[in-house]
């Protein structure tokens, strides 16, 4: 049987199609492969030439019972029976990989759990089991991506992630998923404090793109991370900066009869980025009006609404915080959340903003204008942000406050 890998990319604002109890949605953020078992294998492992590999291409086609014999960076070639072909790699959405072993099925509800350490594991037993290089090359990005994913905001494991994905890159210079390990491999560096070196490698990953004529789309990851990366760093002028360029390369890529998903999601963020930049140097009021006359006023995009809103929040509560905790700010702050909450009918990041200041504004607020179970409801708040977006930074940030 086959399991099928799909490519989406990271984005602090996605859709989900479940809610959680309390009406949230539900979504799973970060530079990474979402993965669809089809079916489990009923024999452990197929050899090479009884493989019967699905390519699904751009233009809606579907090549089945072939054998994927090389996936570079640039081609995807295959063969059925005595037949050659190939295919450019930017045309390729999808293969749905035939003769995986139990581990690889294993390694997808791993992550369906959010396990990433057992989900690394899993792709690792898939990836010794595994005869056909293309599929073992797979296996050993999708292992090291995991970890990626599972590290969080932790600076060590982030660091043995980046390690993982350098050392692939290094044996798979020219893999199908080399921009999708260098992608990974920015975003664990960032994670890990180094960014630096995050920034290079988004840098090289844009030229890249270019150099070898990958999808255009690229061009815009390859932005958003480097703004990022120059973001974590403190360096709020260059990321502001960076994140207008990434709009301009987003609104680039659209047209009046094509909207995808994923560039409406890279605006949106180097939107929000360009304001949380403002935030983060201290710049609240400019924060404020850029998040309510640049963006909230100006978005269509119910997405985009919601996070301006949030952000409208977060520079309000801060600089509400730093005058001494005045009511009429904090109400407005608690205001702006709920209504991004509301506005946020994809979940996200921005959602996750919203509870995790919520709670933030229910504790500074205090018993005596929130009640005497100011303090539960906060931790409501910050437990909800865990529990249903564990993989977003504010998902750390709240298991601090759940710990005090």
């Amino acid at each position: 049987m086959a399991l099928r890998a799909f490519t989406p990319r990271p984005s602090p604002i996605q859709p989900s199609s479940t809610k959680s109890p309390h009406g949230m949605p539900r979504t799973s953020r970060f530079a990474a492969l979402a993965l669809l078992a089809a079916a489990l294998p009923l024999s452990g492992q197929v050899s090479a030439q009884d493989a019967k590999d699905t390519i699904s291409t751009r233009d809606g086609r579907k090549l089945r019972g072939v054998e994927v014999t090389e996936a570079l960076s640039t081609v995807v070639r295959y063969k059925r029976k005595s037949e050659q072909g190939e295919l450019q790699s930017s045309m390729v959405t999808e293969i749905e990989w035939d003769g995986v072993p139990d581990s690889y099925s294993t390694a997808l509800g791993a992550l369906r759990a959010g396990n990433f350490a057992e989900a690394a594991n899993q792709f690792l037993d898939a990836a010794g089991k595994v005869q056909r290089a293309p599929l073992k090359a797979e296996c050993e990005f999708l292992a090291a991506e995991a970890l990626a994913r599972g590290a969080g905001k932790d600076a060590a494991r982030a660091q043995e992630a980046a390690q993982r994905l350098e050392q692939w890159i290094s044996a798979n210079a020219d893999g199908l998923r080399l921009p999708d390990a260098m992608l990974a491999l920015g975003g664990a560096q960032t994670a890990a404090g180094s960014s630096e070196a995050a920034e290079g490698t988004f840098k090289k990953l844009g030229d890249e793109a270019i150099a070898r004529g990958w999808s255009q789309i690229w061009t815009a990851r390859a932005k958003i991370g480097l703004a990022r990366a120059q973001l974590a760093r403190g360096d709020f002028g260059n990321a502001r900066s960076t994140f207008r360029s990434t709009i301009a390369a987003a609104q680039s890529l659209q047209s009046a009869d094509h909207v995808d998903p994923e560039i409406v999601q890279i605006e949106a963020e180097a939107l929000v980025g360009t304001g949380d930049s403002l935030v983060r140097e201290g710049k609240f009021d400019d924060a404020l009006n850029y998040f309510r006359d640049d963006v909230g006023r100006k978005a269509t995009n119910p997405a985009i609404k919601a996070a301006a809103r949030a952000g409208e929040g977060e520079a309000i509560f801060l600089k509400a915080q730093g005058a001494g905790n005045q009511t009429a700010e904090l109400r407005m702050a608690q205001i702006a959340f709920a209504e991004a909450n509301l506005l946020d009918t994809v979940g996200g990041e921005t959602t996750a903003k919203a509870l995790y200041y919520s709670g933030l504004v229910v504790l500074a607020l205090g018993a005596e204008r929130e009640g005497a179970n100011f303090k539960q409801r906060a931790m409501e708040y910050f437990d909800s942000v865990v529990r249903e977006y564990g993989d977003t930074r504010f998902a750390t940030l709240a298991a601090e406050e759940l710990k005090k």
